[in-house]
C-alpha cells in the first residue's frame, strides 16, 4: 500500500480501519431510523428493576447486580452476526485497559432477544471471555425486556425478513441506586469516558452523553 505523505510508517492501516469504522457506523445510524435517548427525559430517572436470568439459569433482579457500585449495561443479542460483536469487542478492550472491573464497576451484556436461553448466554460469555461475575450476559422475558429498555429510552426492532434485530450501539451507566447516570455512544468507548462515567455514577451524578467512540 502506498504510504500517505506525512504519516509515520505502520499507522496507515490503523487510520484506514478507523475511518472505515466511522463510515460504517454513520451509515448504520442513517439507515436505522432510531432516535438516541431523550437525555433530558431519562437522565437521573430510575431504570426498571426487572427480573433477569444468567448463563447459569439463576434468576434475580437487575438491581442485585449493583452491589453499591455503578453498573454498565450493554444491550446486545447473542446470535447477532454484525454489530453486537463489534460492541462487545469495544467493551472488552476498554475494560481490560481500565482494570477496575468488579472493584469499581460491573458490566452486563443484556440480551434483548427473549428467545435467548441460558445456553445462548453461556456461549456469548465464552466467546468474549467473560468471567460470569464481574462481566456477565443476562436476559429476561419479553415483557421484562421491554420494560427495562423503555425505562432507559433504548429503541430496537426485529426485521422478520433478515431475522435480525436493528439496534443502536449505546452503553447505559447506572448509579449504585439504579438511576441513569450517563449514555455512552459508539462502538469504541474510550477509557477516559468509561472512567469518568464510573466516577460520576458512583457519586450519583449525571452527565449528558457524547456521540463519540466510533
Amino acid at each position: 500500500m502506498k504510504q500517505i505523505p506525512g504519516l509515520v510508517p505502520g499507522i496507515t492501516n490503523a487510520i484506514i480501519m478507523k475511518c472505515a469504522s466511522v463510515w460504517i457506523v454513520c451509515f448504520w445510524v442513517l439507515l436505522s431510523g432510531f432516535n438516541f435517548p431523550d437525555e433530558k427525559k431519562y437522565l437521573a430517572q430510575q431504570a426498571a428493576n426487572i427480573e433477569v436470568f444468567d448463563a447459569a439459569g439463576k434468576q434475580f433482579t437487575l438491581f442485585q447486580l449493583l452491589n453499591n457500585k455503578p453498573l454498565i449495561i450493554s444491550p446486545v443479542y447473542t446470535r447477532c452476526h454484525s454489530l453486537c460483536g463489534v460492541i462487545s469487542n469495544g467493551v472488552q478492550t476498554v475494560i481490560n485497559d481500565l482494570k477496575g472491573l468488579g472493584k469499581d464497576f460491573t458490566v452486563v451484556s443484556f440480551s434483548f432477544d427473549s428467545s435467548d436461553n441460558r445456553m445462548n448466554l453461556a456461549t456469548y460469555e465464552n466467546r468474549w471471555k467473560m468471567d460470569g461475575i464481574r462481566w456477565k450476559t443476562i436476559s429476561a422475558s419479553a415483557e421484562n425486556i421491554q420494560q427495562l429498555l423503555s425505562s432507559v429510552g433504548y429503541q430496537y426492532d426485529y426485521d422478520s425478513v433478515t431475522k435480525e434485530f436493528n439496534h443502536p450501539s449505546i452503553l447505559i451507566v447506572l448509579t449504585p441506586s439504579g438511576k441513569i447516570s450517563r449514555y455512552i455512544y459508539g462502538i469504541n468507548p474510550s477509557k477516559k469516558d468509561i472512567k469518568l462515567a464510573v466516577m460520576e455514577a458512583m457519586s450519583e451524578k449525571t452527565r449528558p452523553g457524547i456521540i463519540n467512540g466510533f
